[in-house]
């Protein structure tokens, strides 16, 4: 599995592109508003997952999607999920409530104990299959998560050539 470090790597990836998808607004969120600090290389985040604010639920990995098993996984993108009108309107803007593409992009995070953060994955739901797709599936770098923390949100989309 390919890891981005860099905003070129984010750019060649294709996550969360062309429009009406919603992964880099909600990478943006994430990076800006859901994570708390960097503190030597560590990440923490600002509430516990278990609380299933913003959409947030358990994620399972039953297709052995990841290969870490350390810590449990947590999944929020899904913006039919309860609490997911909790996330900002520019993360929602685009979802159609229909069978398209407004709906697939997700973040799926490994966590360590005090809300410090392991691993951050991107990934995009097949809603034809039902299942996440390896092809499109990436580890993100906690120093992309501070790059794009540094970023308002239309320099991130320029720069990915979303818009």
């Amino acid at each position: 599995m390919k890891t981005l470090n860099e905003m070129d790597d984010l750019c060649t990836s294709g996550f969360g592109r062309p429009q009406p998808r919603h992964g880099l607004q909600l990478l943006h969120w994430f990076a800006n508003k859901y994570v708390k600090n960097f503190t030597n290389g560590e990440v923490e985040i600002e509430r516990n997952p278990n609380k299933k604010a913003f959409g947030f639920h358990p994620f399972y990995d039953n297709d052995q999607l990841l290969l870490d098993r350390g810590f449990p996984f947590y999944e929020v993108g899904n913006l039919g999920a309860p609490k997911a009108d909790e996330l900002p309107g520019y993360v929602r803007e685009n979802y159609t409530r229909k069978n398209d593409d407004s709906n697939i992009d997700r973040i799926i995070i490994s966590l360590q104990p005090d809300k410090v953060l392991d691993r951050i994955y991107v990934t995009q739901h097949d809603h034809h299959r039902g299942a996440f797709d390896p092809q499109r599936t990436f580890r993100i770098s906690k120093r992309l998560i501070d790059i794009i923390s540094r970023l308002d949100l239309d320099e991130l989309l320029k720069k990915t050539g979303y818009v």
